[in-house]
């Protein structure tokens, strides 16, 4: 029987069957024996990274290219009818599926830090976002408990993001990095202006700064963040912002 492909997000999938401590990890052969078995998944934008056997599907981990740059997908493979699923998945008891997170990646890409907390709390955040804005307006006093590690993750179509990232990590230290993003996004400073030699071209980072912008983009891939502002715990599992900046009131837990 020929085997179903579904091309598409499909947005919440439900795994049953192997639970996340049973799931195991695909070896390259097998991994290339699904590559194979699935026409869509030999699309050459398409790169398998990881896979890991959940029961009733194959989880896969992809590489997707394209002219702005690469991120990673999740895919799913059902095992009875070949079918391919493009989203996000969730095991039976509302767990989100998601691939073990290497720390050294994560914390490696990390752009600055601040606060004393005990808690740590991981934002992957855009200066120019607006959501990431109102994050920073609506955070303001709110994290003393926290020791905030930003990663900063200027999005494609953000085009003055790149000179904000660079006025930004220019600071001298932590202290002066987070100084900076606060007046970005809540005084409108347009110090970071002065970087832009041609509003025509695309923006370049000095050396230094692109070396560093390299790792926080493996640690964006590796933490899987989808998207600008997303908040993480320390066993960066996702967090809803929200929740972060305004916790919901003892009586409602």
């Amino acid at each position: 029987m020929t085997k179903r492909v579904l091309i598409g997000l499909v947005m919440a999938m439900v795994v049953t069957g192997a639970g996340a401590a049973d799931a195991k990890m695909l070896d390259a052969k097998k991994l290339k024996e699904i590559k194979a078995s699935a026409k869509v998944l030999q699309n050459p934008t398409l790169k398998i990274k990881d896979g890991m056997d959940e029961g009733s599907v194959y989880f896969l981990r992809l590489e997707a290219k394209s002219r702005r740059g690469s991120r990673d997908i999740q895919a799913f493979v059902d095992k009875k009818t070949g079918a391919v699923y493009f989203g996000t998945g969730y095991h039976k008891d509302g767990k989100m599926m998601s691939f073990p997170k290497d720390p050294k990646i994560i914390k490696d890409g990390i752009s600055f830090s601040y606060g004393r907390g005990v808690k740590e709390l991981y934002l992957v955040t855009d200066p120019e976002c607006p959501y990431c804005i109102k994050f920073e307006k609506e955070a303001e006093g709110k994290l003393d408990e926290y020791t905030v590690h930003v990663i900063l993750y200027p999005l494609p179509f953000h085009k003055k993001a790149p000179a904000m990232v660079e006025w930004i990590m220019q600071g001298k230290s932590d202290a002066e990095k987070k100084e900076r993003l606060s007046q970005i996004a809540l005084k409108n400073s347009t110090e970071y202006k002065a970087l832009i030699t041609d509003e025509k071209e695309p923006f370049k980072y000095t050396p230094a700064i692109q070396e560093k912008m390299n790792k926080s983009i493996e640690a964006v891939k590796e933490i899987g963040a989808r998207g600008t502002p997303v908040t993480f715990d320390a066993s960066f599992t996702q967090v809803p912002w929200s929740k972060i900046v305004n916790p919901p009131a003892e009586a409602d837990k």
